[in-house]
C-alpha cells in the first residue's frame, strides 16, 4: 500500500513538471489580486510583485523552476563579459489560466518576498457589470512629443476634446461622437481593466520624463466615483490608456466655435 502511495505521488510530480513545461507563457499576461503583473514575451520578461515594475532579460523553466535571469554588462571589466543574474521561482501550478509561484532562493526573495503570488491569465479578466455613465481622461506632456489631452466621453458615445502641446492637428476644443464599434471596444476595455480593484490603488515608484494620465470614471450601478493618477500604468489598465491616447485621431471632430 505505501509502494502504490509513492508511485501515485511520483506520478503527480512527473505529470506536473510535463504539464508545466507544455504551456507556453509567451505573450501570457498574468496579473494577481493586488494588480501585480507578469508579462512574458519573447523570452523576457516584465514584473511587478511588490508595487515596483522590474524587467528581465531571459527566463526559463527548467522542470517545476522558474528562472529569470538578469544579463548586463560592468565597467569593471570594461563592459567586455557578459555576467548573469538569476533568480529562481518553484512552480507550485501552472495552467492556461493560472499560475503559482514562491522564491526559493536569496536573488528571488529580494526581489519578490517569501510569499506565494497566485496569478491568473489576465485575458479572463472581465466584468459584465461595468457600467460607465461618464468618463474624463487627462495626459500630460513629456520630455518627447507626447500629446497633452483632456477627453470626456459620455455612456452614448458623446465626444468632447481639449486638445493642447503635441495633439496637432486638434489644438483647442472639438466635439465628436464614437462609433457604434468604437463605443463597444471602450466598454469592453473598461469590463476588461479591473477597475474595482483599482479603489485606493497608487503608484509606489516615481518615474522620470513620463507622461501622467489621470482617469475620473463614473459608473451607472455604483455612486463612486473612480478617480486614478499615474505616469507608470499597472498593466491591467494599459489597453483603456491605449484607447484614450489614440480616440482623438479616429473620432470625426468638429471644432467648437464660440459666439462673440
Amino acid at each position: 500500500m505505501v509502494k502504490r502511495g509513492l508511485l501515485f505521488f511520483a506520478f503527480v510530480i512527473v505529470f506536473g513538471e510535463l504539464h508545466a513545461q507544455k504551456v507556453q507563457l509567451d505573450s501570457i499576461r498574468w496579473i494577481n489580486k493586488d494588480l501585480g503583473h507578469l508579462y512574458f514575451q519573447q523570452g523576457r520578461v516584465n514584473l511587478n510583485f511588490v508595487g515596483n515594475d522590474k524587467f528581465k532579460s531571459h527566463y526559463s523553466i527548467v522542470k517545476d523552476t522558474l528562472i529569470m535571469t538578469d544579463i548586463y554588462t560592468s565597467s569593471a571589466d570594461n563592459f567586455r563579459v557578459k555576467h548573469k543574474t538569476n533568480f529562481k521561482f518553484l512552480i507550485r501550478d501552472l495552467t492556461k489560466s493560472r499560475l503559482y509561484i514562491k522564491a526559493i532562493d536569496s536573488n528571488a526573495v529580494k526581489l519578490a518576498g517569501l510569499a506565494t503570488y497566485e496569478f491568473t491569465n489576465f485575458k479572463n479578466s472581465y466584468d459584465k457589470d461595468v457600467k460607465f455613465s461618464a468618463i474624463r481622461f487627462l495626459s500630460s506632456t513629456c520630455h518627447g512629443d507626447c500629446p497633452q489631452l483632456e477627453i470626456l466621453i459620455s455612456a452614448n458615445g458623446d465626444y468632447h476634446l481639449r486638445g493642447g502641446e503635441y495633439a496637432d492637428p486638434f489644438k483647442g476644443e472639438f466635439t465628436g461622437k464614437l462609433s457604434r464599434t468604437q463605443l463597444d471596444t471602450l466598454n469592453y476595455w473598461l469590463k476588461h481593466s479591473e477597475l474595482k480593484k483599482m479603489y485606493g490603488w497608487q503608484q509606489q515608484d516615481q518615474v522620470i520624463d513620463a507622461p501622467n494620465y489621470y482617469f475620473e470614471i463614473d459608473f451607472e450601478n455604483d455612486k463612486k466615483k473612480l478617480s486614478v493618477t499615474t505616469n507608470q500604468l499597472p498593466l491591467n489598465i494599459t489597453d483603456l490608456v491605449q484607447f484614450m491616447l489614440s480616440s482623438y485621431k479616429k473620432v470625426k471632430l468638429t471644432p467648437v466655435t464660440t459666439g462673440h
